[in-house]
């Protein structure tokens, strides 16, 4: 794609280290705060714009999955809640 930007992005604010990602959505600038998938691929989280290019790398790339807002959090970590027991009641044994 010929508007596809790949994106370098850090994990902390003062992180030096950069990975690239590609966004097809409105252009982005150095200083812009996106979402990218967990390692789970079930949640997101923000990662911080350092660079921006429209030369394709020698690498794929996973997508930018939007604009992160100042006040967005991804959600929460952990274990999720538990299932309560069913009871034997709804199949009649019990």
């Amino acid at each position: 794609m010929a508007d596809r930007q790949f994106v370098a992005c850090a994990f902390r604010p003062h992180d030096t280290r950069t990975y690239t990602y590609h966004n097809d959505g409105p252009p982005l600038v150095p200083g812009d705060e996106v979402k990218v998938a967990d390692k789970s691929g079930e949640g997101w989280r923000r990662v911080y714009v350092r660079e921006v290019s429209w030369t394709r790398p020698a690498f794929e790339t996973k997508p930018i999955l939007g604009i992160a807002a100042k006040d967005e959090e991804p959600p929460a970590k952990g274990k999720p809640e538990p299932i309560p027991p069913v009871s034997r009641d709804l199949f009649g044994e019990g």
